[in-house]
């Protein structure tokens, strides 16, 4: 996999990126605050490492940045920054404790972009998942057909108050993009449940694309595939075709590639929200109320593509506040300092045993808020914290927020 004889392409930074490489001073402010480095104490990980480690890369190219002189690399070096800049969840708090304000999660990504194509990266069980990804469409291994196996799920069990239609059979304004994880998933996939009923309840006219919805290929981006942005390009022109108005995910990690990484490559032609965005617009507007009570206290936990990617902090606290009997209580971490829950950027496939230490540490900050429940709107984060609950085997019982939403309105 790490081949020294292959160049990194500087292509893949901007001159901006290039240049901002000397404006790290090395405070070490990243260090205090990076999630991961908070459980290995390794420098190598800190953001400040990795660009230590990047600059020495870009000298020892014979057409890099800093000129001729440099020597290649060795082996030993590229293998430990190969390792730093993957065990990492591109959280995005570097960024917010920064003096200087770098761009780190693009920085980190384009990097990936480039270590990808010279042959150096990503670390071999994220370069299955990006083929596995590629060749099955979706991270699940699972045969495509089976991505709307939840409705005839939920319409046995009576979870699901009434059958989605399919866009492409009945037109609507809205498509509700449900994501891999909430569609194949098992033990998460009421939350597809829960979108369509309240969507449902606030007479929303809106549809799926059921096994006609790809994923939408953000891990490879995350990793750095370069494959990327073709299949978002087809993508792009697939939800362009249906005439839609508005494309509601339930997922962070969909939402940041529709609203971050799509809009670099093509125009959508409809607005995008989260789908704790749209059930605060939609209670906000008075279509949907909650009325029945649910009593106990309750920490949010922000993931980190809604919060510090796009700065959705307030919707779904909002939702919460207007739930009669239940008290927020914020973790000392939480908005732009939320500790990440380790799930993103790839790391749970390079240190799946790191990632998990990331979950159980934020179950932990959970608790300490003497909370008796715990929420996320995003099904990656719940996964992840749902792992840390049991390796913690914590007392705390954890919610998706739609559940809750659907719950006091009365719905399941």
């Amino acid at each position: 996999m790490t081949q020294t004889g292959n160049q990194l392409k500087l292509d893949k930074l901007s001159p901006r990126q290039l240049m901002s490489l000397d404006a790290c001073t090395r405070c070490g402010e990243c260090q205090k605050w990076c999630p991961i480095y908070t459980l290995n104490s390794e420098e190598d990980v800190t953001p400040r490492a990795k660009i230590k480690y990047l600059k020495k890369m870009l000298k020892g190219e014979s057409n890099g940045l800093f000129g001729l002189f440099g020597r290649k690399p060795g082996p030993e070096a590229v293998a430990r920054f190969t390792k730093s800049l993957y065990e990492c969840s591109c959280c995005n708090q570097c960024h917010f404790v920064c003096p200087a304000r770098l761009d780190t999660v693009d920085l980190w990504e384009n990097t990936r972009e480039a270590m990808y194509e010279a042959g150096m990266g990503p670390l071999p069980e994220q370069k299955t998942y990006c083929e596995n990804l590629k060749r099955d469409g979706n991270p699940f291994k699972k045969e495509q057909a089976h991505k709307a196996d939840w409705v005839e799920t939920g319409l046995a069990k009576g979870t699901l108050t009434e059958k989605p239609e399919l866009l492409t059979d009945n037109l609507a304004p809205v498509l509700l993009f449900l994501g891999c994880t909430a569609s194949y998933d098992e033990k998460i996939n009421m939350v597809s449940q829960h979108a369509a009923n309240i969507m449902n309840h606030a007479g929303v006219r809106f549809g799926i694309l059921g096994p006609e919805e790809n994923c939408c290929y953000g891990k490879l981006r995350r990793i750095g595939d370069p494959e990327f942005r073709e299949k978002a390009a087809g993508n792009i022109d697939q939800i362009n075709h249906l005439g839609i108005e508005t494309l509601v995910t339930a997922c962070s990690g969909c939402y940041k590639t529709f609203k971050n990484d799509y809009a670099r490559i093509g125009k959508q032609n409809y607005q995008i929200y989260h789908l704790a965005e749209y059930i605060d617009l939609l209670h906000r507007q008075g279509k949907i109320r909650f009325e029945i009570p649910l009593e106990g206290t309750i920490t949010y936990h922000d993931p980190c593509l809604l919060g510090r990617h796009n700065g959705i902090y307030d919707a779904p606290r909002r939702i919460i506040d207007a739930i009669p009997g239940l008290e927020l209580v914020e973790m000392d971490r939480s908005r732009q300092y939320s500790r990440c829950c380790g799930v993103g950027g790839g790391l749970k496939m390079a240190n799946h045993d790191l990632q998990e230490e990331a979950s159980v540490y934020r179950i932990k900050e959970a608790e300490a808020t003497g909370a008796e429940l715990l929420t996320t709107p995003c099904p990656t984060c719940y996964s992840g914290l749902a792992g840390g609950l049991a390796k913690a085997k914590s007392p705390l019982k954890m919610y998706h927020l739609a559940e809750l939403a659907a719950r006091s309105m009365g719905i399941n």
